[in-house]
C-alpha cells in the first residue's frame, strides 16, 4: 500500500510539513474511537502533504507554469473587459488563451479523483451499512488532492467524443460526452470483479471573479454495489484562490460533500473548512473537513434522474445509453 502511494502522490521535493513539531508516541485508535472521533483524538504531530500552502489547500509551487498561467488571465482580463467587473464569468463558454490548457480532455481528468479504488472494493465486501459509507467517504476524500495536480484547463470533449482506462487492479472506466452546450458527460466504472459500478453525469461549472476561478461539478453519481446497495454523492465546489495577485496561489475545496444511502436510511455530509472552536492547528486549516454519519428513521428519497436534472442538464435516457455504449466498447476491446 505505501508503494502505491508513493506512485500515486504527487507533490514538491521540499521536506513535508508538519502542523506541529512536538514529539508523539504511535496511537492506535480502537473501532470505537474511531466512529467517535473528537478533537483529543488527533495526533500531536501531523504531516501534509509536500505542496501544503501555509494559509490551507495545495499551493502552486511550479513558478514557470505559475507565470505562463498569470500571462494567460492578464490577457483573458483584458478580452473580458467589463464582464469582470460585473459579474462572473462562465470560463466554459468563454474563448481562453490556449496556453491555458493542458494536453487533456476534461474526459480525462474527470478520472483523476478515482485513482483508490481499493477503498470502494472494501466497502462492496462490507456487511455493516456504517462500515460501507465509511470507506465510501474515505476513497472520495483521498482522491481530492488529485483535483489540483495540473494546475491548467483541461479541453472541452467534442460532442461524441469517447474516452475509456484500466486502473491496475482491473477497474475499467468509460466516459462519453452527451452534449456540447452545455458540456455534459457520462462515465461508467465498474470495479474489479463486478462489486461495485459508479456512474453518473457530470455538467462542470467554471467561473473567474477577481483573483479566484471556482468549479463546480452539476449532475448526478450514484455508486451502486453487487448486493443492492447504493450511496448517491453530491461533490464540493473547488476554488484556485489568488491566481493574479498573490505570490503563491493555492487550491482547495469548499462547501460540502453529501453522501446518502437511502435503503439503509444513512447519510453524511463532509464540511470542507476551518472548524469553529478547534484548538489543534491541524482544524484550524482552511482545508480540514468534518461530518458525521447519521441514520434517521425517516424513509430517505433516492435521487431520480428527474431530480437529477434540476442540479444539471440530465437526459432521462443517459443511464440506458451509456449502458448500452459500454457493452459495445467491451465487445469491441
Amino acid at each position: 500500500m505505501a508503494t502505491y502511494l508513493k506512485n500515486k502522490l504527487k507533490g514538491s521535493s521540499k521536506p513535508t510539513a508538519s502542523v506541529n513539531q512536538s514529539s508523539v508516541s504511535d496511537t492506535v485508535l480502537s473501532e470505537d474511537e474511531f466512529h467517535d472521533a473528537s478533537e483529543e483524538a488527533l495526533p500531536v504531530q501531523t504531516f501534509l502533504h509536500p505542496d501544503a500552502h501555509v494559509d490551507g489547500g495545495l499551493a502552486f509551487v511550479d513558478k514557470q507554469l505559475l507565470e505562463s498561467q498569470r500571462a494567460a488571465v492578464l490577457q483573458l482580463m483584458k478580452e473580458a473587459g467589463k464582464k469582470l467587473l460585473t459579474g462572473n464569468i462562465d470560463l466554459v463558454n468563454f474563448s481562453v488563451p490556449v496556453k491555458m490548457f493542458e494536453p487533456r480532455s476534461y474526459l480525462q481528468k474527470l478520472a483523476d479523483v478515482w485513482v483508490y479504488p481499493n477503498y470502494i472494493a472494501q466497502a462492496a465486501d462490507a456487511v455493516d451499512p456504517v462500515e460501507r459509507m465509511r470507506l465510501v467517504i474515505t476513497w472520495f476524500v483521498a482522491g481530492l488532492q488529485h483535483v489540483f495536480q495540473s494546475w491548467r484547463k483541461p479541453f472541452n470533449p467534442i460532442l461524441g467524443e469517447t474516452w475509456q482506462a484500466q486502473l491496475s487492479d482491473g477497474t475499467v472506466m468509460y466516459m462519453e460526452q452527451l452534449s456540447h452546450h452545455p458540456p455534459v458527460t457520462a462515465f461508467h466504472m465498474i470495479g474489479a470483479g463486478q462489486k461495485y459500478v459508479f456512474h453518473g453525469t457530470s455538467q462542470p461549472d467554471v467561473s473567474f471573479k477577481t483573483n479566484a476561478i471556482k468549479t463546480a461539478a452539476k449532475g448526478y453519481r450514484r455508486l451502486t454495489f453487487a448486493d443492492g446497495g447504493c450511496i448517491e454523492i453530491e461533490y464540493p465546489v473547488y476554488i484556485m484562490r489568488g491566481i493574479v495577485y498573490t505570490a503563491m496561489p493555492r487550491g482547495e475545496c469548499v462547501g460540502s460533500a453529501k453522501f446518502v444511502d437511502p435503503a439503509n436510511r444513512l447519510t453524511c455530509s463532509i464540511e470542507f473548512g476551518r472548524v469553529e472552536g478547534a484548538s489543534n492547528p491541524l482544524l484550524q486549516r482552511s482545508d480540514s473537513f468534518q461530518g458525521h454519519i447519521c441514520s434517521t428513521d425517516a424513509p430517505l428519497q433516492s435521487t431520480s434522474f428527474t431530480d437529477a436534472a434540476s442540479q444539471g442538464w440530465c437526459p432521462g435516457s443517459s443511464a440506458s445509453e451509456l449502458t448500452a455504449h459500454v457493452a459495445y466498447m467491451k465487445q469491441a476491446a
